[in-house]
């Protein structure tokens, strides 16, 4: 709870600080331009706290999402700000109001520099927190770029394996999976080149991957490769049912290989157990047969070996998929239901092909489509085949037949944790920013081709999911909390120079158009645009924090209560 406690103060008081930057540039230029300034507020809505001094309310409102500075001589929004509460008399008020009325206009340059002052703020911040990064060092994602399983055998995947290292994308080195992904979303088209070095070999070879984004033929809304990289399987749990229950590996065991291949993943070591002969063969073949697991008990110790023994069908009593209908509620028919599909059904086999887990299952339906599929189930130690016709999720645009499976192979593995590793050199102030400038490129160009990349304004994050990731990196390391914070100064920047009232860019836009015309826009446009805008500004915060709400919570808390590594030492490619 004081690690919660502590997180969630430092998480508050870096966001506050980027917001008071961004609003001390607009109060110190308003007052140096002598403009007259009525209130400096950190967040929006109802006021939680405030103080009067100089005749300027000084006050911290409900919703930390922002924060403004009133000036009566320049258009602001009530929608946002509020009304400030009057204290004094009706006779003092009416003074107030007639002193106000009587300000004299502000000249465009003025409204101009005071509106420029705050993004620019926000930028002279994140160069100071990239200067102090240069010093204390900055952290990357060490996470390998090593396959660790296949999702897909079609085209070009089939000659994927799991170890092969994928060292450049569309042209580009890559040295982390985010900058993976990141090439995917930049590469424009479907034909991504992606070179692979395969161990053993020398020579690399060169694979073209069609990436099909439409979402009701591969189920994947954001564009990718159906490939995992690679995990370090350690068991964290061993039960009591389960077809690896029973074959000798403890808590803390670390599984190295099967049948002297090496093991690059969970859903890799469950492929390399499971695969076999045709199911008539097995009995016969395979009796009195092992598989070879190599193991290491501890980090030091020596590493030891089991025989396993091969599936059969005797053993298929114990394998772990099963559909879950749920039979307690009436549902719409699905196609396991049409298909007559029960709950505790073990799947077998899908179109002919052996499951070995869930995530194999998944797989296939998606590769499949809506094609009728045929489905070997194992119902009380009785064999039947059924046949299904997939669906698409309106809702996901996934391919599905309608079950919930679940899993108990026997074993449970440790989730995968975040690595990271001091980037050698050190990337000077100007490096960092320009790294985030590339970043905010990037989701740019990925949101004007939504339709090819998948990513929608509902990936964005509001305060919500600010405040999650700067929560889990506040936990993880310092340096990655400093690190987010020069990206979402340089976001704040950028954003609040958009040419759309209500923000900074809005006021800058009208303040140009203001010395054009030589005379100012009608009070009544201004006030009307700024208060709409405004409105569409709120709504569409509501609107991500919808989804950082519905999508992304879970995910955050997750990953808050996920142990990170730090190298203090550079890794070795």
């Amino acid at each position: 709870m004081l690690d919660f406690i502590w997180v969630i103060s430092v998480v508050v008081l870096l966001f506050g600080a980027a917001i008071f930057v961004h609003e001390f540039g607009h109060y110190w230029v308003a007052l140096k331009r002598g403009l007259k300034v009525e209130e400096f507020a950190i967040g929006f809505g109802p006021v939680l706290w405030s103080r009067e001094k100089d005749g300027i309310l000084y006050s911290i409102r409900a919703i930390p999402a922002g924060g403004f500075v009133k000036l009566p001589q320049m258009i602001t929004s009530e929608a946002i700000e509020g009304k400030r509460k009057e204290t004094e008399s009706e006779d003092d008020t009416e003074e107030e109001d007639e002193e106000v009325e009587e300000l004299p206009p502000v000249s465009p340059l003025s409204k101009i520099l005071v509106a420029f002052a705050g993004p620019l703020m926000n930028v002279v911040f994140a160069f100071v927190i990239a200067f102090i990064l240069w010093g204390v060092g900055v952290l990357k994602p060490a996470s390998s770029t090593v396959v660790g399983y296949v999702g897909s055998n079609e085209g070009a995947y089939s000659k994927v394996m799991p170890g092969d290292k994928i060292v450049e994308v569309d042209g580009k080195k890559v040295t982390s999976w985010q900058k993976i992904i990141f090439s995917l979303i930049r590469h424009e088209g479907q034909n991504v080149p992606v070179t692979l070095e395969r161990k053993g070999s020398e020579n690399s070879s060169s694979v073209t991957f069609t990436v099909n984004l439409k979402a009701d033929k591969n189920g994947q809304r954001i564009k990718g490769l159906y490939l995992s990289s690679e995990e370090k399987l350690i068991v964290s749990d061993v039960g009591e049912k389960g077809y690896l229950s029973k074959i000798g590996l403890k808590i803390g065991d670390k599984v190295l290989s099967v049948d002297n291949q090496l093991v690059y993943g969970q859903h890799h070591f469950l492929d390399l157990l499971m695969v076999t002969t045709d199911e008539k063969e097995i009995a016969v073949e395979n009796e009195g047969k092992a598989r070879t697991l190599t193991f290491r008990p501890t980090e030091n110790a020596a590493v030891k070996i089991l025989d396993v023994p091969v599936p059969t069908l005797g053993t298929w009593d114990s394998f772990w998929i099963w559909t879950g209908l749920k039979d307690e509620q009436p549902l719409p028919p699905t196609p396991a239901i049409e298909a007559k599909l029960e709950k505790g059904d073990l799947i077998l086999k899908f179109n002919d092909v052996r499951i070995t887990s869930s995530r194999h299952l998944i797989d296939l339906i998606r590769e499949n489509g809506e094609k009728g599929a045929k489905l070997q189930i194992l119902r009380d130690k009785e064999h039947l085949s059924k046949t299904v016709n997939p669906s698409v999720n309106p809702e996901t645009g996934r391919v599905q037949i309608g079950i919930a499976l679940g899993e108990d192979a026997g074993i449970a593995f440790t989730p995968p944790n975040a690595v990271y590793k001091p980037m050698d050199p050190t990337p000077n102030p100007w490096e960092q920013v320009m790294e985030v400038w590339d970043m905010i490129t990037l989701t740019v160009g990925a949101l004007t081709r939504s339709q090819e990349t998948g990513v929608g304004a509902k990936d964005l994050s509001g305060p919500v999911g600010i405040f999650g990731m700067l929560s889990i990196q506040v936990k993880t390391d310092y340096r990655l909390a400093l690190s987010f914070l020069v990206l979402l100064n340089i976001n704040l920047a950028i954003l609040n120079l958009l040419p759309v009232p209500v923000l900074d860019g809005g006021h800058i836009l009208m303040s140009v158009i203001e010395r054009i015309r030589n005379k100012p826009i009608s009070l009544r446009v201004q006030e009307y645009a700024t208060t709409v805008f405004a409105i569409m500004l709120l709504s569409f915060m509501l609107y991500v924090t919808f989804f950082d709400i519905k999508e992304r919570v879970p995910i955050f808390k997750e990953l808050f209560g996920r142990e990170a590594t730090i190298e203090e030492s550079p890794a070795s490619e």
